[in-house]
């Protein structure tokens, strides 16, 4: 197991020498540890360091590195392989405490009193969960793997008004003596009690040795990190106010009003104008009055949060726009057939018969749009109108077919079903497009929060699949 040592004083580095000697013998390769002084102007730390480096043989290179945390975070970015390793002294936790939950490398947190374990027996984990996933890790850290809990049953049975950290503290005094090693999981999905009493336990550590680990990003957050990056190259990420700012005008713009119908119904009239015209011109017009390219994005930015309110209000202002579309061109078709009868024109027939292109159309019109929608300089309303001309027309030309009785299929296209396919493909790439551009722009939840709720990631991969069967359908 590679090793990255970030030390911060003297007596850190002393401390942690046998430690890491005892992890670099661990790996079969028998990698040197790469250590790291933070602080570019520590030079007497550094020199110290540099003297012990070079008689230690499990001791690579010493390099001095920035104390900011981004400084540091990225020198462990460029070494992925690495296992980073902290050692507490009590001066620095809070540092120390934010890149250890920050890496995105596995990292392990040391409180030591006294020298590796060298057996089993003096190695200890939480309790029975723990003992499921920490073992493996101990073992290939330093060679020996966890025996006992230190939470027995009997320590969860007493009925006093004692705190998780209390319990945990007090076993910790009763059962772990001097060279013992206590063996902490930690991860973002703990709840907050839990946290912590591990993080509790590990500032009062008084005897025993006691190891916190982090086992970094998965394989997943590690890809949308790296999409993050490039993003950040393309625009500078939003900062906090502009993301508060953002979040609460989807999240009113998402809200169903009588406003918003009124919005739509007029919009999808003035479409089966223009598409019983075959006019380009007034359906044009028509996009720029249609307001649901905010139920969207609201849609879009609930699944990037795992906002179950706010999609769910998304759905339904999505689905009153629709349904007030077809029923306001369907009246109007009605309307229109007292004085003559509808005709299917040929703007009308193009959208009878969706191709895979349409799906593109959905896909760059929700990443446009939502992009535009995160930078201010750019107006929001011409890439609202590209959505609007991806929905509302197929709508209004369902409404219009739907007065006229044009029910069967022809070499053209099917009426109906075919513009109502077009808005399903349409809706669902809009939403995929535009969550995954918002994600980009920084607009997600807590971490903690996304590790613990999956419902945001499962619902995006259910409409990414369910957008790949209604595209598989039309191909076929």
């Amino acid at each position: 197991m590679s090793v990255l040592f970030l030390v911060d004083s003297q007596s850190e580095l002393q401390a942690g020498l046998p430690w890491i000697e005892k992890i670099c013998e661990q790996d079969s390769n028998r990698r040197p540890a790469l250590v790291y002084v933070l602080g570019t102007d520590r030079t007497s730390l550094l020199a110290y360091a540099r003297e012990v480096a070079d008689k230690c043989k499990f001791i690579g290179s010493v390099d001095p590195i920035e104390e900011n945390t981004s400084a540091i975070i990225e020198i462990t970015r460029k070494n992925r392989d690495h296992t980073v390793v902290l050692v507490s002294d009590g001066d620095q936790d809070d540092k120390q405490q934010e890149i250890f939950r920050k890496s995105a490398n596995a990292v392990v947190w040391f409180r030591i009193h006294g020298d590796p374990p060298t057996s089993s027996k003096q190695v200890f984990g939480l309790d029975a969960a723990s003992l499921i996933t920490t073992p493996s890790f101990v073992s290939r850290l330093l060679g020996v793997s966890p025996e006992h809990n230190l939470i027995e049953p009997s320590d969860l049975a007493v009925s006093d008004d004692r705190s998780i950290s209390d319990i945990v503290i007090g076993a910790y005094q009763k059962r772990c003596d001097p060279g013992d090693l206590l063996c902490l999981d930690w991860s973002p999905s703990l709840d907050k009690q839990q946290s912590a009493a591990r993080l509790a336990l590990f500032r009062q550590a008084s005897h025993a040795s006691i190891l916190l680990y982090h086992p970094g990003e998965t394989w997943l957050e590690q890809v949308a990190s790296r999409f993050r990056g490039i993003a950040s190259v393309v625009a500078k990420p939003m900062d906090r106010e502009q993301r508060i700012e953002l979040s609460e005008s989807l999240q009113e713009g998402s809200q169903p009003s009588f406003e918003f119908l009124g919005l739509i119904s007029a919009a999808a009239m003035l479409a089966a104008f223009g598409l019983l015209q075959d006019s380009a011109a007034v359906i044009i017009g028509a996009m720029l009055v249609a307001p649901l390219m905010t139920p969207i994005l609201g849609a879009g930015m609930a699944l990037t949060h795992g906002n179950r309110p706010l999609f769910r209000n998304s759905l339904i202002a999505i689905t009153i726009g629709f349904v007030g579309a077809l029923a306001s061109s369907f009246i109007f078709g009605l309307l229109v057939r007292t004085m003559r009868d509808i005709e299917i024109t040929p703007e009308m027939w193009a959208r009878c018969n969706p191709s895979p292109l349409d799906f593109c159309v959905g896909l760059v019109g929700g990443i446009a749009a939502s992009y535009a929608r995160t930078r201010s300089h750019l107006s929001s309303a011409l890439a609202g109108a590209a959505i609007a001309a991806a929905l509302v027309p197929p709508l209004s030309t369902a409404g219009l077919q739907l007065a006229g009785g044009f029910f069967e299929a022809t070499d053209r296209g099917t009426p109906i079903v075919g513009p109502i396919l077009l808005v399903t493909i349409n809706v669902l790439t809009i939403m995929v497009g535009s969550s995954f551009v918002l994600y980009l722009r920084g607009l997600q939840s807590d971490p903690s929060v996304l590790r613990r709720d999956r419902w945001g990631l499962r619902m995006f991969v259910l409409i990414s699949i369910l957008a790949c069967f209604v595209l598989a359908f039309i191909v076929h």
